[in-house]
C-alpha cells in the first residue's frame, strides 16, 4: 500500500513536469508568432533557417538540402 503511494506520488510529480514543460514551449511558441506577424508559416520557416544554418556550421554535408 506503501509502494502504491509513493509510485502514484512519483507518476503525478512527473506529470505536473511534464505538463509545465508544455505550458512553458507553448507560451514561447505563441511569443514567437507574435514575433513573426502573427503567421505560424513565418515562424517555421524562421526555424527551418536556424536549422539549415545550425547543420551548415556543423559542417553536415546534408546543409544545403
Amino acid at each position: 500500500m506503501y509502494t502504491d503511494f509513493i509510485a502514484q506520488v512519483a507518476i503525478q510529480q512527473h506529470e505536473n513536469e511534464l505538463t509545465e514543460r508544455l505550458e512553458r514551449r507553448r507560451v514561447a511558441a505563441e511569443r514567437a508568432v507574435v514575433e513573426h506577424g502573427g503567421e505560424r508559416l513565418a515562424v517555421i520557416a524562421h526555424l527551418a533557417r536556424q536549422a539549415r544554418a545550425t547543420r551548415a556550421a556543423a559542417g553536415n554535408p546534408h546543409a544545403a538540402h
